[in-house]
């Protein structure tokens, strides 16, 4: 048997789908910033939930003839962790608006390292030795990657209070992971997104500025639109992807997702800077965040626990 041959089916279309899902979460950030010239945070975050959540309900109701079972006895679980995400996105959009895409997209990493700790304490689950080097490593990184910003910030206050915001998101993202994952072996995936996507357009439906929708002009609503197809693609090409590959393969690539969001932001604000606000970051700040997200590779790499539906590791935005 050649190499070639020992290759499981539909690996590569896995790897593939799984790239195409950190592709999509590396522009997200860049999206949101333009986004906010011309919308409010809880505006966006609340179009993409009910965008979701209509696109998803018409598409169960059209496959299984009924969307409606688990909105009608919804989980506690499942109604916490939907408010939980809802957190999750709207604290990261505060991220961006106070600091910059690839500084959310470098700092919202800490989730996976998060997620992992709730496994040790709540879930009894062991931390290994590459797991401990690899927070060591993270701390590290984020360590380096902090002080840069902060040294380069004009405001120093707001990426402080950025970075804060953006923990508290990724706690959010943690906690929202540890509720699903005691839902997985009672329901679908699709229907656990039906739930959580639902429960998030109510959560924030009192944070949306009506006002925005007045005349955001013809680039806003391609922009808030693509945001909610955003979400659609990167989920469904998530799901996919899970058929063909392990989740431990699929965590490290969708973590590389924030070198696509630093590569970008050295060019798109060149190109529109009506729209992205540009950002500096120097050799150290680059050093600094491929050393946090290596650490972080290793702790979703070595994270040993059972087989489940558990989605990977790396945190919605």
């Amino acid at each position: 048997m050649t190499p070639a041959d020992s290759t499981p089916p539909g690996f590569y279309k896995g790897v593939g789908l799984a790239a195409i899902t950190a592709g999509l979460w590396g522009m997200l950030p860049i999206l949101m910033d333009a986004a906010l010239t011309v919308f409010h945070s809880g505006t966006v975050v609340w179009f993409r939930f009910t965008f979701a959540f209509l696109f998803l309900f018409i598409f169960l109701a059209w496959k299984n003839g009924n969307a409606t079972t688990i909105l009608k006895r919804p989980p506690l679980a499942g109604v916490l962790s939907g408010a939980c995400l809802a957190g999750n996105y709207y604290l990261f959009m505060e991220g961006v608006r106070l600091s910059s895409p690839s500084n959310c997209a470098v700092v919202i990493q800490s989730a996976p390292i998060m997620l992992v700790l709730i496994g040790v304490l709540y879930f009894k689950e062991t931390l290994n030795r590459m797991q401990a080097m690899g927070f060591a490593i993270a701390v590290l990184g984020f360590t380096l990657f902090f002080a840069e910003q902060g040294r380069n910030a004009v405001e120093v206050g707001s990426y402080i209070e950025a970075d804060l915001v953006i923990t508290l998101a990724a706690l959010l993202w943690a906690l929202y992971m540890a509720l699903q994952k005691r839902l997985q072996d009672r329901f679908s995936s699709q229907d656990l997104n039906l739930l959580v996507y639902g429960t998030a357009a109510v959560f924030l439906f009192l944070m949306v500025d009506w006002r925005d929708f007045a005349a955001p002009g013809a680039v806003g609503w391609v922009l808030i639109v693509v945001l909610g197809i955003n979400t659609l693609l990167a989920y469904g090409c998530l799901t996919e992807a899970i058929k063909y590959i392990p989740l431990s393969l699929i965590s490290v690539i969708v973590a590389l997702n924030p070198f696509l969001t630093l590569m970008l932001m050295q060019v798109v604000p060149a190109l529109f800077p009506e729209w992205v606000r540009p950002e500096t970051i120097t050799l150290m700040g680059f050093t600094g965040a491929a050393i946090a997200i290596g650490g972080v590779i290793l702790v979703i790499r070595y994270h040993t626990k059972p087989a489940s539906k558990v989605m990977p590791e790396e945190p919605p935005s």
